[in-house]
């Protein structure tokens, strides 16, 4: 293995950490906040007209199509037990419609704790229940062990948030590049909002020192990487890394932390008054997180696969009904941040190909085969247009990368938006993934773009 293929994989762990922190539930929320602010609409949906199906409630005497969700549900450093809340809350939405071709979806979800001998017990926890696919599992820990065990049992991974462990993995079946693919792209989305001096705001990991010099040959002739600094654990004083940025020239940061340290190093900016684009992910922040930020929301820019859920996209309406019919806090519209909503996506895809496959009873061998066969599933617009084949591989070494299309948002205060909000999020551009990368180390050589 030569030596940058050696630091780029270090680098890769580094930002599988960042990936997992992105969407992670807001633990700075005060107890005693109150309800939502929006109230989701409960006009009845036409749900043909929207490329879904209503056939009335599943029959729970048919035997069921069983489905697990694996991921960190609270630890010191990450609390994603979103995610499984979300799947199970549309498991239960879907199954008021007709499940799966009238046979019942059932949940089964795991705690991997963050360490790879929990991670490796979920396996096990899922293969005994008798799961028959995962979706939107995110593993933090031992993912090499976890992708090999899972494809020892035969257990597909739909919708998967793949790392450096599993991107060529055949059982994986990404819809995007998810948390590892925005660090990937903000550059780009920072470039085309007008940035040119770009800075980088990251990790305080030994890894991540390299990211510097890899994003610079990846964008060598589009932007400059100007500044690079990682937020050390205890910091107090975010100011610092904003003005640092300025001081080299930065016209533009780019934040590859988690939730917290980003919203920190934000509200830093929003102080200084500063004139910087602050690029991150849809994964970190809500549309109540930048609706709070007032005017200085203007310097933000926002990269994802798929539109934030207060965006105008019909088949949005259902998406935001269903998460919020719990009443949790995280799943309501102006909470709802990118991760769980990938649980009903893929929960929609998944039975989608059910569907139109006719699958009446279900085996891991035959949901593999039909992800395997599957061509251009309809999106319904959720990823700007494009349909998904899940088992595409990209060329170059993040081969299961999922769907192509990323979009560039900011904000606009006067935007409309559902359900009694304020401001929303505005579509400003999409990117492609593999355009992007190509001719970097990341991507297909230049000559195969």
């Amino acid at each position: 293995m030569s030596k940058r293929r050696g630091r780029l994989l270090a680098l890769m762990v580094a930002l599988a950490l960042v990936a997992a922190a992105c969407g992670g539930s807001d633990d700075n929320k005060k107890e005693g906040d109150g309800g939502s602010k929006s109230k989701v609409s409960t006009e009845k949906i036409d749900y043909k007209s929207i490329g879904l199906w209503d056939d009335g409630p599943c029959d729970a005497s048919k035997p069921p199509l069983k489905v697990g969700l694996m991921t960190v549900f609270e630890s010191p450093v990450l609390s994603l037990k979103d995610q499984a809340t979300a799947l199970e809350v549309s498991a239960k939405a879907f199954n008021k419609r007709g499940g799966a071709n009238g046979s019942c979806v059932q949940v089964t979800t795991c705690d991997d704790g963050g360490n790879t001998d929990q991670a490796v017990s979920c396996v096990r926890k899922i293969d005994n229940a008798g799961v028959m696919a995962t979706i939107n599992d995110q593993g933090t820990a031992g993912q090499a062990e976890v992708s090999a065990a899972m494809a020892k049992a035969k257990i597909p991974r739909v919708a998967s948030n793949v790392t450096q462990d599993d991107w060529g993995d055949p059982n994986a079946y990404p819809m995007d590049a998810s948390g590892t693919g925005v660090t990937f792209l903000l550059p780009q989305g920072l470039v085309e909002q007008g940035s040119k001096k770009i800075g980088l705001i990251r990790v305080d990991l030994a890894a991540a020192s390299a990211m510097k010099g890899l994003l610079a040959d990846a964008y060598k002739g589009k932007a400059q990487i100007v500044y690079d600094t990682p937020v050390p654990g205890g910091t107090t004083d975010y100011t610092q890394f904003i003005l640092g940025a300025q001081q080299a020239g930065s016209d533009g940061v780019e934040l590859a932390l988690g939730d917290n340290e980003a919203v920190q190093v934000v509200k830093a900016g929003q102080q200084l008054s500063t004139k910087m684009l602050i690029g991150s992910s849809l994964g970190t922040f809500s549309h109540k997180d930048v609706e709070d930020l007032g005017d200085f929301s203007k310097q933000m820019v926002f990269m994802w696969s798929y539109p934030p859920a207060t965006v105008d996209l019909p088949v949005y309406k259902a998406l935001r009904q269903d998460l919020a019919s719990t009443g949790e806090e995280d799943l309501q519209p102006e909470n709802l941040k990118a991760s769980p909503m990938r649980s009903w996506i893929g929960l929609y895809a998944l039975l989608k190909m059910i569907r139109d496959a006719k699958m009446k009873s279900f085996t891991r061998e035959g949901l593999s085969k039909m992800l395997n066969d599957a061509k251009d599933v309809p999106m319904l617009d959720i990823f700007g247009g494009e349909d998904w084949t899940p088992s595409m591989d990209h060329p170059g070494i993040y081969k299961r990368a999922g769907t192509n299309t990323w979009g560039i948002y900011r904000w606009d205060a006067n935007a409309k938006a559902p359900d009694g909000l304020k401001g929303n999020f505005v579509a400003k551009g999409k990117v492609s993934f593999d355009k992007t990368l190509c001719g970097t180390i990341f991507g297909a050589p230049k000559a195969q773009c």
